[in-house]
This record gives structure tokens, sequence and C-alpha cells, in this order.
């Protein structure tokens, strides 16, 4: 790990700790071990540091969600590592995420995050297409995908983390994920 990612973990810690708007450099230097002005050496400020937070996990996400998904040889079980992974990762990283979701977002984090946002999406959608071009190369699926189906794929898995997660729901996901599957895969092969 760099000097520049380890003081991005710290960061992340800091701004957990003191929230978006009230942290200072002075904080994030202190979580880091260093003084202020070192910070500067790696980054302009703490809009930068929040960026750069944002593009080291969502990098960090993407590598494991897509590793994992490649490990998969068959459909369904790549179309099922996505999803649970998507969901365990979104939950496992909750205090992160709400940290974006707060109000205050200077304006320029909110764009920042906008653009990154469709970034994810664009991942999402391309990984989820692929593994279903790749099931209709090896015949494994007859009739062709419609952008509709990835979409569905993808809402089951943002719906199930909304309702699990952030109203409480309490759902079976794993079911709810294999039920899914089931009856996608079901109507096209």
């Amino acid at each position: 790990m760099t000097r520049r990612e380890e003081i991005l973990k710290a960061a992340q810690h800091a701004f957990l700790k003191y929230g978006l708007n009230k942290i200072t450099l002075d904080d994030i230097a202190q979580e880091c071990g260093i003084n202020k002005t070192a910070l500067y050496y790696y980054f302009k400020n703490k809009d930068e540091i929040l960026g750069q937070m944002f593009l080291m996990k969502y990098n960090e996400f993407r590598e494991q969600v897509d590793s994992a998904v490649m490990e998969a040889d068959d459909i369904r079980i790549k179309l099922r590592t996505f999803m649970l992974m998507k969901i365990n990762l979104m939950l496992e990283n909750m205090p992160f995420i709400n940290l974006f979701e707060k109000e205050g977002l200077p304006s320029r984090a909110k764009k920042f995050l906008t653009e990154h946002r469709q970034k994810i999406m664009d991942f999402d959608f391309k990984l989820i297409k692929g593994i279903i071009d790749k099931g209709q190369r090896r015949n494994r699926i007859s009739s062709q995908l419609s952008e509709s189906l990835v979409l569905m794929i993808l809402g089951v898995t943002y719906g199930s983390f909304m309702g699990k997660f952030m109203e409480h729901a309490d759902w079976n996901i794993e079911a709810m994920v294999d039920t899914t599957i089931e009856i996608i895969l079901k109507e096209i092969e």
C-alpha cells in the first residue's frame, strides 16, 4: 500500500468520525499521524481527499466484484455472486455510503459523486451484460438478451439493498436472489 493510500484509509476514519462538514485538514492529518503541511504534498485540499477516497473505495468494490464473478464458470453462479457481493459490500460499507448521502455535501463533491455513480452503474451494467452474452455464446441461453433483463437484475440487487438495509426489511436476500435468477434464466433458456 502506498503512502497516499494509507492517508486515504486514515482519512476515511477521520471523515466517519467528524463528518463532512466538521472535519478539518488538521483532523485528517492527526488521524494519519502526520502534520497538515505533509498532507499538501499528496493532496491540494479536503475536497480532493474526499474525491480520491471515494475513487479508492469504488476501485476496491469494482475489483472485488469483478474478480469474484470472473472466477465462477456458470452463468447462475456468476449472477448470484454479483448480486450477493454487491449487496454485502454495500452493507459492509454502510457508514461510508451514509457519509456521502448526508445533507451539506459541497457542490463540487456532489458533482463528483454524480459522475462516479454513473460509472458504477455503467460498470455493473456491462458486467451483467457480459455474463449473459457469454452464456449466449455457450448456447446456454437461447433467446436474445434485452437491456431490460440487465436492468431487472440490477433493480433486484439495488432494491434488495435498499429494502433490507435502508428500511430494515426482514428479507431473506439469498432466497430473493436465487428466485430472481431462476425466474429470469427459466424464461430465456
